[in-house]
């Protein structure tokens, strides 16, 4: 009897504690709450295994963070009007997604996964691109371009350059019109496929790209207390997550003061501080006024000059942060999607208005979504009502720009 009224008291604790580690709290306009709120709880329950096994000892934490990743969300492609076929670019392994309705001579899209430049595959994020060859009946070459931290810049920015040239030479022998294609990708995806545009602008020797296509990209590290990284920090992408993958895809190792670093903005050297870098291109004046900065960031002076000053060159590097292009005029015309509770709002509005300031032609749509709604596994037939209107406006986007 004892033992029976000990239960009665502790199995609701222990339910209560679960419910309060699993429940997320999420802004009450947010669309489909129940369903993120259930995805959310999946990924701290991933997490929660992914610590413990480290712990274990059954191997580091990214390697099986991809081990748990990839198990979930593999699977055969459900896409009876999609063909899938590996093929290799030079040396980088690629995925050619075909619609069966599509053209002999067809346009085309280079897809560039996202997954902070250390997680992910075409496999993994088959039914999303599946998705965007049949909604918009376009031939989809997905890039598996190698991995952070073991590949830092500029090898996936390298592979990415490379499947995209490799299209734009002989993409007539694979049935692909190469004056019709553009490059895509959603979140480090995206900052890639901003990099290849940008890249691709300055070379007059090949046809120029038609397009790009932008979900939620990364596209700075510079300031890391705008708005939205100080009010969106969801399961989907954490401000700690996002710092982790800068230092992992620029080649650094992940300390907890180079991680407080990025996080605090002491990241940066004063001489950057004055720049035109941090003066114009993240400037608050590029955000709508609602999304500006009312304070000064409380930042410190506890620089660390030697780590500051080994991040300078790269901070600016415009192949690796595209914010930091001096010059965007030879832009192809942009679609820039982004989520309102994503920490990466705020640089992808910056993005489409200094698009729009060198003349390029943007449309900027901002989603009301968390980061990462554009997920779909191959078996899985369940998708956000966001991922469909994004469908809807990038198919309308893509035919305009055929015309």
């Amino acid at each position: 009897m004892k033992c029976l009224q000990l239960c009665t008291i502790i199995l609701p604790v222990i339910t209560a504690l679960i419910v309060y580690f699993l429940y997320t709290p999420l802004p009450p306009d947010l669309e489909q709450r129940w369903a993120i709120q259930q995805q959310f709880a999946m990924m701290k329950i991933g997490s929660a295994i992914i610590c413990m096994a480290e712990r274990l000892g059954y191997g580091s934490h990214i390697n099986i963070s991809r081990a748990v990743f990839n198990t979930v969300a593999s699977g055969t492609l459900n896409q009876d009007n999609v063909t899938m076929t590996d093929a290799m670019f030079g040396t980088v392994p690629v995925t050619i997604f075909r619609p069966r309705t599509a053209s002999d001579l067809s346009p085309a899209l280079l897809f560039f996964h996202g997954g902070g430049w250390v997680f992910a595959s075409t496999a993994v994020l088959a039914g999303g691109i599946a998705d965007i060859a049949d909604w918009l009946n376009v031939v989809v070459v997905s890039v598996d371009y190698r991995l952070a931290p073991e590949n830092p810049f500029p090898a996936p920015f390298d592979d990415c350059v490379t499947a995209t040239v490799h299209l734009l030479h002989n993409g007539h022998s694979l049935g692909i019109d190469v004056n019709n294609i553009g490059v895509a990708g959603d979140s480090s995806g995206g900052n890639l496929a901003a990099a290849v545009a940008l890249r691709l602008s300055e070379d007059t020797t090949l046809p120029k790209l038609k397009y790009q296509i932008l979900l939620y990209p990364v596209l700075q590290a510079f300031d890391t207390k705008l708005t939205s990284y100080m009010e969106n920090s969801y399961e989907s992408l954490y401000r700690e997550t996002i710092g982790k993958a800068y230092l992992w895809y620029i080649g650094r190792d992940v300390l907890k003061t180079s991680e407080q670093a990025i996080l605090s903005n002491n990241h940066l050297t004063p001489a950057l501080k004055k720049s035109v870098y941090y003066n114009s291109f993240v400037h608050q004046n590029l955000l709508p006024i609602k999304y500006r900065r009312k304070d000064s960031p409380d930042e410190t002076d506890k620089i660390n000059m030697t780590f500051a000053k080994s991040l300078e060159a790269l901070l600016i590097n415009p192949y690796i942060f595209p914010l930091m292009a001096k010059d965007l005029s030879k832009m192809p015309p942009s679609l820039v999607i982004t989520s309102e509770y994503d920490i990466l709002r705020d640089e992808g509005f910056m993005f489409a208005e200094r698009l729009r300031q060198y003349g390029v032609k943007v449309q900027h749509n901002n989603l009301n979504a968390v980061h990462g709604f554009f997920f779909r596994p191959p078996e899985e037939t369940f998708r956000y009502n966001t991922m469909l209107d994004t469908l809807n406006i990038m198919t309308i986007y893509f035919r305009q720009q055929l015309k």
